[in-house]
């Protein structure tokens, strides 16, 4: 097995956060033909992937000895990233358990360990802040109350939609999600921020708790529409 193929592996198995940055770049350089150690190479000079990235293609080539192929993919990075982080920071319409599953489910692409995170929303139903609380690993994650409790009452919102993923399960939730999110509800609830959903997205299909009809623990929060 050679290098790349060890951490496509890793990336597989582990995700691409268990990566150094010298692997990551390693990584993503050898799919333009560059020599193993030219990510070593160029953090050695420029002491990291933003400085790698933000260097010009022509010195890049001139003083690295890297090819064209590479210079260019380097450049890209932070296009890809911008474009990403316009996309994150757009204001989606989220009135409907379907339109919160689907933006939930754009977020958790390719996330190979359990993460919880939370979108704050607007009056008129707009997403706003969006924040991801903690990493765990395949099969659990944890975060607190006190958390979530300072990231609303930070950005000064008065309504969440919290969710997490089951990448290696079924979007069914537990008996400790259930808990989980009733704790969360009950600490917000003496600030008058409200819980609009629950979103597990597993790996081939997303669930809503505002779904379950047996579920009692949003009667408070605001009218929504359930798919």
């Amino acid at each position: 097995m050679n290098r790349k193929q060890i951490l496509r592996k890793k990336i597989i198995s582990s995700g691409a956060e268990s990566l150094t940055d010298t692997e990551l770049l390693e990584f993503l350089l050898s799919h333009s033909g560059a020599e193993e150690n030219t990510a070593e190479h160029l953090l050695s000079g420029l002491g990291s992937i933003k400085a790698a990235t933000d260097a010009n293609p022509g010195i890049l080539t001139a003083q690295y000895g890297i090819n064209n192929n590479t210079a260019v993919l380097l450049k890209l990075i932070p296009a890809l990233c911008h474009e990403r982080s316009a996309n994150q920071n757009k204001q989606y319409l989220i009135n409907s358990t379907e339109k919160s599953k689907i933006f939930f489910e754009s977020r958790f692409v390719g996330y190979s360990k359990e993460h919880f995170c939370a979108v704050a929303v607007k009056d008129n139903m707009r997403t706003s802040e969006y924040f991801c609380f903690a990493v765990g690993n395949s099969s659990s994650v944890n975060t607190t109350c006190k958390d979530i409790v300072k990231f609303a009452v930070t950005i000064n919102t008065n309504m969440l939609i919290i969710a997490h993923n089951h990448p290696d399960g079924e979007s069914v939730p537990s008996e400790s999600d259930l808990i989980a999110t009733k704790k969360i509800i009950d600490a917000l609830r003496p600030l008058d921020i409200k819980i609009l959903d629950h979103i597990i997205v597993g790996r081939n299909s997303s669930l809503s708790l505002r779904e379950l009809p047996e579920l009692d623990i949003f009667d408070e929060a605001p009218e929504y529409k359930i798919t």
